[in-house]
């Protein structure tokens, strides 16, 4: 919830270092006893308790996804309001994230070539399955989404500049 209020905020650096630590400390048996996952809090002890029992690993998802990634709902439609670091992206300044929405199967990728940070890029073009989308909005009308073949994954490409 700490890392999602930062995020919401314009804290972007404040909340992935957060989310970052606890991937670190999470994923390393010896300070963590727990195998990898989320658990509910640390103790004193550093270890991590009831593991995945809480709303702590919903938080994190829901914080990347809809944060991080940016990809939310807005009055049914779909959304992009990335919040990726340049370290978030491959060395070819991509990420990608692979969701369900309006029971399509999508794989969203994002392209930061200019290797931007948050606050300077904004989205310049969103091309579904390689074909332009056009709504002069960084967001995918959800009957332009139901219209989409439900049994396939679709690539949806979101370009940054």
């Amino acid at each position: 919830m700490y890392a999602n209020a930062l995020y919401q905020r314009g804290f972007i650096k404040e909340g992935f270092k957060v989310i970052q630590a606890l991937y670190e400390h999470c994923s390393d048996f010896e300070k963590s006893r727990i195998y990898p996952g989320v658990p509910e809090y640390i103790n004193g002890k550093g270890r991590g308790m009831y593991h995945y029992l809480t709303g702590a690993a919903g938080w994190l998802m829901m914080t990347a996804i809809t944060e991080m990634f940016g990809v939310k709902g807005k009055l049914g439609d779909l959304a992009f309001e990335p919040k990726l670091l340049e370290e978030q992206f491959d060395k070819e300044g991509q990420a990608t994230l692979r969701i369900t929405f309006a029971n399509r199967k999508l794989s969203i990728t994002y392209h930061n070539k200019s290797k931007k940070s948050p606050q300077l890029y904004k989205v310049k073009e969103i091309r579904v399955n390689n074909q332009l989308y056009t709504n002069n909005q960084p967001e995918i009308k959800r009957i332009d989404i139901e219209k989409l073949d439900s049994k396939v994954e679709h690539k949806i490409e979101v370009i940054l500049e």
